[in-house]
C-alpha cells in the first residue's frame, strides 16, 4: 500500500512555501505601491482621465464633469481625513483606559510597546509631506480635526 501521508506532507510543504513567498513579495512590493499611490489632489484628475478614456468623453463633457468630480473627490478626502482623526482619538482613549488598569512596571512596557507600534506604522506609510499626497491641509504637525494638547500646569502652582 502506497503511503498517502508523504503526498499530503509534500502538498502542505508547497502550500507553506507559497504562503511565505507571497508574504515576502507583498512586503517588498506592497510598500512601494503604497508609497507611489496618488495623493488626494490627484484623485479628481485621475478619475476624469479614466472616465474620459473609457467613455470617450468629448471636451465639453469633460469640462461639465470636472467640477462634479472635484467636489465629490474633495468630500471623499474630507471624510477620509475625519475618519483618520476619529480613529486616532479612539486609539488614544483605548491606550489611556488600558494604562489605568496596569501596574507601573506594565505601564513602562506598554508605553514601549506603543512606541514600537507607532514606529512600525510610520515605516509602513510614507511620511507626511514626502509622499505623492503631500501634507494634509492646515497645520502640518497636526492631523485634521486633532485638538491641541491642553496646556501643562506651571511648576509649583
Amino acid at each position: 500500500m502506497n503511503k498517502p501521508w508523504k503526498l499530503v506532507l509534500v502538498l502542505v510543504g508547497i502550500f507553506i512555501a507559497g504562503g511565505v513567498t507571497g508574504a515576502f513579495v507583498t512586503l517588498r512590493f506592497g510598500r512601494d505601491w503604497v508609497a507611489k499611490r496618488p495623493g488626494p489632489e490627484q484623485w479628481a484628475p485621475n478619475h476624469l482621465k479614466k472616465l474620459s478614456d473609457r467613455l470617450g468623453l468629448q471636451p465639453q463633457q469633460q469640462e461639465e464633469l470636472r467640477p462634479i468630480i472635484r467636489r465629490n473627490m474633495d468630500e471623499l478626502n474630507r471624510v477620509r481625513s475625519e475618519s483618520m482623526a476619529a480613529s486616532r482619538i479612539v486609539f488614544e482613549r483605548m491606550e489611556r483606559e488600558i494604562s489605568e488598569k496596569l501596574t507601573p512596571d506594565q505601564i513602562t512596557k506598554y508605553e514601549q510597546f506603543n512606541k514600537e507600534m507607532r514606529e512600525r506604522a510610520k515605516k509602513a506609510m510614507p511620511e507626511k509631506g514626502k509622499g505623492p499626497g503631500g501634507p494634509p491641509p492646515g497645520d502640518p504637525g497636526k492631523m485634521p480635526g486633532e485638538q491641541p494638547p491642553p496646556p501643562k500646569p506651571a511648576e509649583g502652582a
